[in-house]
């Protein structure tokens, strides 16, 4: 007599039990649920920050040549540079220079931005990285057998890294990876981050323990350095006049360009490290679980294709990032048509005005600084020269929001003198001093 339920009866397949067939077909299965997702950002705007967003699109042609589909891509740029009046190569942005008479590798050329203009902000960025349908356009999709890699390019702080209007905090940030981590967006995460004092923004803060793996181009307490600059930011014999790439990412970058599909991602830290000649790369989270996975796993394809070979080109040509604007508005004004006196003029204005921007930064910043220790019998040079890890970032938003609306636009340059807000809530542990410091000094 068969019961009903013996109808229904399956019996337990295991390791021993199952056919061979089955079991590759059962790991083959499993293979093709993963997928690569990554999410790619140019957080700044202005030509003299053309190597950002010349970054980016060298990015992206790194996950498109490696078969990762446009569709798991999301990239957000200003996109203000290619289309600038100051580009020389109109559509056009180049990450390397070229000798004349050969033509550079345009890597703006199907690079598909998503988010645009006004549409680069922290709030966006965050809502992609959650999956969150308000950032109004392509968000994160990825599941728990995905590997997903995040790529952030421009200026930063100490604790913060900046956005074209705004600023995202190292808390705000470490919290959105770790939701992604509790809600299962992925199995591994890259995260790669080019800002000056970028280690900030993981360093104590990131956990080992959530399979993310960091690295940056900067330890907390230095700057980034932009490469390809000028005088040889020269393509096809013409000057770009600004530098094309910052020198961690370039180095990363064409590192990944030469296919290596043996390359372990502590390998590539390791000389990347070694390239990046100005500042300290570091890395952080997880790097003794993720340090021997292949690089290569985190944008596309296992047996990556190699990029078209171009000619090495010497780096040493190096700026700090704080001073590459300056540096752009100087080569452009000595390169300029000298009797094209109204475009001399105009470019001498615009050097003038930058550098009266730096001294109005320092002389301010100086004196917050003053004003502040004088009220708390406090060191001054702790809190112009000293390196306190950010810890009281309410109190580091609020100096900033005053300092914005009492005295300035924080420019490139002057994100330098935020370490003096760090150092100085951090030191004082009171937001309301650090905030009437920064009034008076403004008033």
């Amino acid at each position: 007599r068969v019961r009903i339920l013996d109808l229904f009866f399956v019996p337990a397949v295991t390791l021993e039990t199952m056919p061979v067939a089955l079991l590759l077909a059962a790991y083959a299965l499993k293979a093709a649920s993963a997928d690569n997702y990554a999410v790619l950002v140019a957080g700044s705007s202005g030509y003299y920050n053309y190597r950002h967003q010349a970054d980016v699109c060298h990015a992206y042609q790194i996950l498109i040549r490696n078969g990762v589909s446009e569709h798991n891509i999301i990239t957000m740029s200003y996109d203000d540079v290619a289309g600038s009046s100051e580009n020389p190569f109109p559509g056009k942005l180049f990450n390397k220079p070229t000798q004349e008479g050969t033509r550079g590798v345009d890597v703006y050329k199907g690079c598909k931005i998503d988010y645009k203009g006004s549409e680069v902000t922290p709030k966006n960025f965050i809502a992609v990285l959650k999956g969150d349908s308000s950032a109004g356009g392509k968000v994160l999709k990825s599941g728990s057998n995905d590997k997903v890699f995040i790529n952030f390019v421009d200026h930063g702080a100490p604790g913060l890294i900046a956005f074209p209007s705004g600023y995202l905090h190292a808390d705000e940030l470490n919290d959105a990876l770790k939701y992604m981590n509790e809600n299962n967006m992925y199995k591994e995460l890259v995260f790669y981050l080019e800002a000056c004092e970028s280690g900030s923004m993981f360093e104590g803060i990131l956990p080992d323990n959530i399979d993310i793996y960091a690295t940056t181009a900067a330890n907390g307490k230095e700057s980034s350095w932009g490469t390809y600059c000028p005088p040889s930011s020269m393509v096809d014999g013409k000057n770009l006049n600004t530098c094309l790439g910052d020198l961690y990412s370039v180095n990363w970058m064409e590192d990944s360009d030469k296919g290596n599909a043996t390359e372990t991602l502590e390998g590539q830290y390791e000389l990347v490290k070694e390239e990046t000649s100005k500042s300290h790369v570091m890395e952080y989270g997880a790097v003794r679980a993720m340090g021997s996975d292949l690089a290569d796993g985190f944008w596309g394809s296992l047996t990556a294709k190699a990029a078209k070979k171009t000619a090495p080109v010497s780096k040493e040509f190096l700026v700090d990032s704080r001073d590459v604007a300056l540096q752009t508005f100087y080569s452009q004004y000595v390169n300029a048509d000298a009797m094209d006196i109204q475009a001399r003029n105009d470019l001498a204005d615009k050097l003038i005005s930058e550098i009266q921007l730096r001294q109005f930064a320092d002389s301010t910043f100086l004196k917050i600084a003053k004003t502040a220790m004088a009220e708390n019998n406090g060191i001054l040079e702790d809190a112009l020269n000293g390196h306190y890890p950010p810890k009281s970032f309410d109190c580091h938003r609020a100096a900033i929001k005053t300092y914005e609306e009492q005295c300035a636009v924080i420019t490139d340059y002057a994100l330098k003198h935020v370490a003096i807000l760090v150092n100085l809530c951090e030191i004082t542990k009171d937001t309301a001093t650090v905030v009437k410091a920064v009034k008076v000094s403004c008033a």
